[in-house]
Parts: structure tokens; sequence; C-alpha cells
């Protein structure tokens, strides 16, 4: 194998040859190339498109009834982004979700969080009612209906999220928020693969939360690096790589 065409093919066996794309309508008001990157994002994202997919602009431009140019611009944006890998003259795919991802961005989030959970608390930000109120949310959608996976993640990641805008830093803010669309889809992964999961979650923002309302720094770091990095144990035999 020379070419970097037979090389992508042969990285890339054994991966989903096709997949059904459901079929998507774009509002006149939206440009093309926008509305195929949203559109792409959102099944990416929510697992609805799964890992080791491999998907084609002829197919997306079918399912969307927008042109293959569009389509060939949120691939590379899609690319930019982290959660498409193009393989020339072949399509698009899927990446994978690997344990040692997971692991990775765990250990970022912590660095970024736990900066902002020293700040909260040294600077005695009172950002702890809010976090109260957004576990009561989380545990309102899992006593309603604990199979709304999407929606409880997306909780979560406002609970996290909390930790960092509480401060105020606005680069900070921005440098964070380019973790959300993969955050949100590692934590979909991870809801919909251990059982009891989101539950566990729920109780260690509560914990989390009580030394934040404390302003006790050492322990909400340490609560915080068991929610986000020692809980992963548990992931151990389920997510590979």
């Amino acid at each position: 194998m020379n070419s970097l065409h037979d090389t992508s093919l042969a990285r890339f066996g054994g991966w989903t040859a096709s997949v059904d794309l459901p079929p998507g309508k774009r509002d006149p008001s939206i440009k093309a190339a926008e509305y195929a990157y949203r559109y792409l994002k959102d099944l990416i994202v929510t697992l609805e498109l799964p890992p080791r997919a491999i998907i084609t602009e002829k197919e997306v431009a079918s399912a969307t009834d927008i042109s293959r140019t569009p389509v060939r611009e949120a691939f590379f944006r899609l690319q930019g982004e982290r959660l498409l890998e193009i393989i020339p003259r072949r399509g698009a795919a899927v990446p994978e979700i690997t344990l040692r991802g997971i692991t990775e961005q765990a250990q970022t989030r912590l660095v970024l969080e736990g900066y902002g959970v020293e700040s909260i608390c040294n600077r005695k930000i009172p950002v702890a009612n809010d976090l109260f109120k957004i576990i009561e949310e989380q545990e309102a959608v899992y006593r309603r209906d604990p199979t709304q996976v999407l929606e409880m993640v997306l909780i979560d990641k406002e609970f996290h999220w909390s930790l960092v805008k509480a401060i105020g830093n606005t680069e900070f803010s921005q440098l964070y928020n380019t973790l959300h669309d993969r955050q949100v889809r590692i934590g979909v992964a991870m809801f919909n693969a251990v059982k009891g999961r989101p539950c566990k979650a729920i109780h260690q923002h509560a914990k989390i939360a009580e030394a934040i309302r404390d302003f006790d720094a050492p322990l909400a770091l340490d609560r915080l690096e068991f929610h986000l990095i020692e809980s992963l144990d548990e992931l151990t035999g389920i997510f590979t790589g």
C-alpha cells in the first residue's frame, strides 16, 4: 500500500461501511453549509450516527436535499472540531470513543474545572445555590425518565460549566467551551454504557457542591478529581483503546 488512499482504507477496514441517515429539511434562511454542519454534528454528538460509521458526501446530500459542495464544507469543519475524520476518496469516519480519549478529556477538564473550583473557594464566589438547583433538575429528570440520557448529560454539562463561568474569565470560558460537543458525546456514551452512572454522577455532584458551599477548596478538588478521574475505573472493559 503506497498511496494515502490505500493507507486510509486499511486503517478504517472493518468500520461500518454505510448507515441510514435520517431525512433532513433545511430552513431556507439557513445557509446550506451551516445546515449540513448542524445536521451532522447533532447526529454525531447524540450518537445517532455511531462511532466507526463511515458516511459519504453523496449520502448526506441525498438525506438533506442539498448539493455536495456545502456537505464537503461541513465535513472539513467537523474534522477541525475532531468530530469527523475525512478519508480521501471514501468519505468521512465518525471517530471511535476510546478509554484513552475519555481519560485525556477528563484530565483536561480537571485542570480547567479545578482552577474554577479553587478560584470560587478562594474568592468566596456564591455559586453553590446555582449548583444545587442544577442538581435538583438532574434528579427530577432522572426520576421522571432515566432513559432521557441526552437531557441528563446536557444538565450534567451545565453543572461543570458553572464551575468555570463563575470566575468571569472570558478567555478561560472560551477555552473550556471548545470541549463542549466532544464532552456531550462522551457523556452520552458513558451514561448509556454504564448502568447507574447518571445516579452516581448526581450524588457526586452534590458532594462537590457541598464542599464549594463551605468554600473548602481541598475537599472540593478531591471530590472533583474522584468524579472526573477515579470514577473512570468502572469503564475498564467497556471502552478500549
